[in-house]
């Protein structure tokens, strides 16, 4: 089962301790961050690498979750908590992916949750199934590769090397790392190390920090990537303790 990152923001320590118990009963979603200012939620939600769901309380001093939903990564499903119903039309004008009229129950959370998460499954294959247009030098010449035949991205300076399933030739374009990996977030492409982004519908084995791509390509899996790779290791292998 996939795992998706949550985090809360909510003014109300109470309404933090409720979600937090509810997020942890249900199997497909880890507690990231709890905050209690918004201020202190705006790096991580406006980040390059922002949690999957962000529930959000409307009504908070500083900054409203519906000003903090606007300045979020456009990847955030955003869900509104609230105790005010009038405020359900303007949540959805930000294009929140639910509304919570607090109290919930946890039967409610979790249906909402559900819808949410089949909403990202979905804009997960819709990106991986379209092609993505690749800048190939500074002059302005620019090739397609569908990004479900990218096997892995290739760190060489400036540019990168992107290999794909049926050439062994890869393509060479004007791109850095981290550039390809916001712009492919959403993929089954997942950074592992500071030189390598990998398609982990083409990874074949993990030993310890070794991974070996189904071309026979041996990549090693970086310190700072290792949590965030096991993580999602985790919430995709079937069987083991």
């Amino acid at each position: 089962m996939m795992q998706y990152k949550a985090i809360i923001v909510d003014d109300e320590t109470h309404a933090l301790a409720t979600l937090g118990s509810y997020i942890e009963k249900t199997p497909n979603l880890i507690l990231y961050k709890a905050y209690e200012n918004p201020l202190d939620a705006l790096p991580i939600l406006s980040g390059n690498q922002p949690p999957d769901i962000a529930f959000l309380d409307i009504d908070m001093p500083e900054l409203s979750g519906l000003a903090l939903a606007d300045l979020a990564n456009g990847d955030v499903q955003v869900v509104f908590t609230s105790a005010h119903e009038q405020y359900a039309l303007e949540a959805f004008g930000v294009h929140a992916s639910g509304y919570l009229l607090k109290p919930f129950s946890f039967e409610k959370f979790l249906s909402t949750v559900q819808k949410v998460c089949k909403r990202i499954v979905k804009e997960e294959i819709s990106v991986s199934d379209k092609p993505a247009f690749f800048k190939v030098n500074v002059k302005g010449k620019f090739i397609r590769i569908m990004i479900d035949q990218i096997t892995f991205i290739e760190a060489m300076l400036n540019y990168v090397k992107i290999h794909t399933t049926g050439s062994e030739t890869p393509k060479v374009i004007y791109l850095s790392l981290k550039e390809a990996e916001t712009k492919l977030r959403g993929t089954h492409l997942i950074r592992v190390s500071r030189s390598f982004i990998i398609n982990t519908i083409f990874l074949e084995t993990v030993d310890g920090n070794s991974l070996t791509m189904s071309n026979g390509q041996k990549i090693g899996l970086g310190p700072a990537y290792k949590t965030s790779f096991y993580t999602y290791l985790k919430s995709n292998t079937i069987g083991g303790n």
